[in-house]
């Protein structure tokens, strides 16, 4: 049994400010990898400009990163950017930048003239070093390996093949205050469910364990306010943030299960954001898991049965039942990802992935 997150994070207001040495430490000259508006809505880019410029470093702007990000897109990235002497990368934003930031630090530090190879087996982990800074409460992905990028060519989001972690992680709260409402809600749903996955998950140790029950502790605290987010407090800003670091953690030791493997197709054929993606599923993972553990989840999240699970995740998301074709391909897609597969910790054939698909449709 083992444990290791190689990020150094900090969690705290004024997180950037109050590490500008840290941020500094990489190199004088850096590329921040963002979107076109959310970084500057939630003051996050200002605050980080603030305060390289403050410690002479240069810095360049990519603020290209669309909603689940293309090959197209980091290797446009790269392309702008590969003879600018750079010596980090800047994730800034939600799951998608952050992501983006990962795969162009590595595109940096090997040169590829083909993006495609992010995807090559027995790759060296190798890459520029990464800072990331989350300004949605879902993704944890700054504190995992995992990047998750839009392959056009094969019509699927996949992770690359190298496993990235940030070295450092700044993480203050404020910036989830501009977030929609919609937003908040799937990006909160996306951390719900690393989770459960990662405790419903036949890598799951005392170690995973112990984050992923105190996530959903955590968790729990905000489940009426994200129905009625005109009542958060800065209290409940920070544990939605803590809530989501602490999922990242858990699936950095235990991976992504059934929920995710599903929802990659619903987003990249519907559209639909991944948290409400991965929502559709989590009834259907927990309605065939292990009982004892979906009692102990339910406890947790003060849930009396897996039926109010689901009415909730229907509110919160605003979940529809989807017509069979799509949850056909989710299928079809799922049967490939042997590593999704392999983490779900109870016997998977095709008439139990079908179970999973279409229950939530299925059962009223």
């Amino acid at each position: 049994m083992f444990f290791n997150i190689p990020t150094l994070v900090y969690f705290e207001d004024a997180c950037i400010k109050n590490h500008q040495k840290d941020l500094a430490s990489f190199g004088d000259a850096c590329l921040i990898v963002t979107s076109k508006t959310s970084s500057k809505v939630s003051g996050s880019l200002d605050d980080l400009t603030e305060v390289l410029k403050s410690n002479d470093l240069v810095y360049y702007i990519f603020d290209e990163v669309e909603e689940n990000p293309s090959l197209k897109t980091i290797e446009r990235a790269y392309l702008k950017h590969k003879d600018k002497n750079i010596k980090f990368v800047i994730g800034l934003g939600g799951g998608s930048p952050m992501d983006a930031s990962k795969a162009v630090a590595v595109m940096l530090y090997h040169r590829f003239d083909d993006v495609s190879k992010l995807f090559d087996k027995d790759v060296d982990n190798e890459s520029l070093p990464v800072v990331a800074i989350p300004t949605t409460c879902g993704t944890g992905s700054e504190v995992t390996g995992a990047a998750v990028i839009t392959n056009e060519k094969e019509k699927l989001k996949q992770s690359i093949s190298y496993r990235i972690y940030p070295k450092l992680a700044l993480v203050d709260s404020k910036y989830l205050y501009s977030l929609p409402k919609h937003v908040l809600a799937n990006s909160a749903v996306d951390a719900l469910a690393h989770l459960i996955e990662s405790y419903i998950s036949s890598r799951a140790t005392k170690f995973s364990n112990m984050i992923a029950l105190e996530g959903l502790r955590v968790w729990q605290l905000n489940k009426e306010n994200l129905l009625n987010p005109e009542n958060l407090n800065k209290e409940d800003y920070k544990n939605l943030m803590l809530a989501s670091v602490y999922g990242g953690m858990a699936i950095a030791h235990c991976g992504t299960s059934l929920p995710h493997g599903f929802s990659y197709a619903l987003t990249y054929n519907l559209g639909i954001p991944h948290g409400k993606a991965v929502g559709y599923f989590i009834y259907g993972y927990l309605k065939y898991a292990n009982q004892k553990d979906v009692r102990e989840i339910l406890d947790i999240l003060k849930f009396d049965n897996l039926k109010q699970l689901k009415d909730y995740l229907t509110k919160v998301c605003d979940l529809v039942v989807l017509d069979d074709s799509i949850l056909d391909v989710a299928l079809k897609e799922l049967k490939e990802n042997k590593s999704k597969l392999s983490y779900c910790p109870y016997p998977v054939d095709e008439n139990l992935l079908r179970n999973v698909a279409y229950t939530y449709g299925n059962d009223k």
